[in-house]
């Protein structure tokens, strides 16, 4: 007899760690090789983590509103955030996350420079080599790199 739980096993194991998070605090645990003094952020609405700063870079994992993740830094213009999930690495645009600062909980993207977050850079190659060798997607590396190479310049702000 099939019930509910055992028809939707299937599906759920086919979802990354990350997303199931919600259903267990130790999925959400930062990965191994994370940086110890790394800030915490949670994310604020059912998003996609990308392999790149962008929407058009290919899609991680997916994570649900309220989801805690370890936030490794946020480009200079702060729009989108290099976060560990799990055993996922990768980019949610900063609209999606809050940080704790001076006892309440700041958008990433609202609270500007005065929140103190790290700032990182990011190059295809060298962030997909040590994150992304094992997804599908690795093997179009030299086009992903060269159409982020490619992109128009953003106006300074």
């Amino acid at each position: 007899m099939t019930t509910l739980a055992n028809s939707y096993r299937p599906w759920l194991m086919s979802l990354p760690m990350a997303a199931l998070a919600w259903m267990s605090p130790a999925a959400a645990q930062p990965a191994a090789g994370a940086p110890a003094a790394a800030t915490q952020a949670v994310i604020t609405g059912s998003v996609t983590v990308r392999a790149g700063p962008a929407r058009s870079f290919p899609a991680v994992t997916w994570l649900l509103g309220g989801t805690r993740v370890t936030l490794v830094g946020c480009l200079d213009n702060r729009r989108w955030c290099d976060v560990v999930a799990g055993r996922d690495r990768g980019w949610v645009y900063s609209a999606y996350l809050t940080v704790s600062s001076e006892g309440r909980s700041v958008r990433i993207r609202e609270g500007g420079p005065g929140l103190g977050l790290p700032e990182v850079t990011f190059a295809v190659g060298p962030y997909w080599d040590e994150h992304f060798s094992d997804r599908p997607w690795y093997g179009r590396k030299a086009y992903w790199q060269s159409r982020w190479e490619r992109r128009p310049a953003k106006p300074a702000v």
